[in-house]
């Protein structure tokens, strides 16, 4: 017999990375989870090179909901910045696991939620020093934030 309490739980923390390398299993439910990643305040990218944007959210249920904005350091105003952050949103897939570790009776659930651009994340040098930001929300908690700034190099 297994008893649920169902009720919300806020997110512990979040990560932005721009590894494209695999993660050690953990989305997947093994390998080390998920210290493989880190967050970035500083995202390196090539100029017109396809590269990896993640989010990744560590609890909150249910799955909390998932907001990345790319703002450009000169914005052109607030419909650049939407038109931009729609580009980012429109290239990015959702993941979502769950591990539950512990002896029977004191099993503890731990749930992650990964929103990523996996090769699909293209930036040009008008994006150098842009801010990423990570918003996550679980309805009945403030959302939590998360904020890099993006090198870009060229080629």
């Amino acid at each position: 017999m297994s008893v649920c309490l169902c009720r919300s739980v806020d997110v512990d923390y979040l990560l932005i990375s721009d590894d494209d390398e695999d993660d050690g299993g953990w989305s997947r439910g093994g390998g080390a989870w998920p210290t493989a990643v880190r967050h970035k305040s500083r995202l390196v990218y090539v100029a017109g090179r396809p590269a990896t944007l993640r989010c990744i959210v560590v609890g909150g249920r249910p799955a909390p909901a998932i907001r990345v904005r790319v703002a450009a350091r000169r914005a052109a105003g607030p419909a650049a910045v939407d038109q931009r952050t729609s580009a980012v949103a429109d290239t990015m897939t959702l993941r979502l696991s769950s591990r539950t570790a512990g002896d029977h009776g004191l099993r503890v659930e731990r749930r992650a939620t990964e929103l990523s651009s996996r090769g699909r994340f293209i930036v040009d040098v008008d994006d150098d020093e842009a801010v990423v930001s990570c918003e996550a929300s679980v309805d009945g908690f403030p959302p939590r934030l998360a904020t890099a700034t993006i090198t870009v190099l060229c080629q």
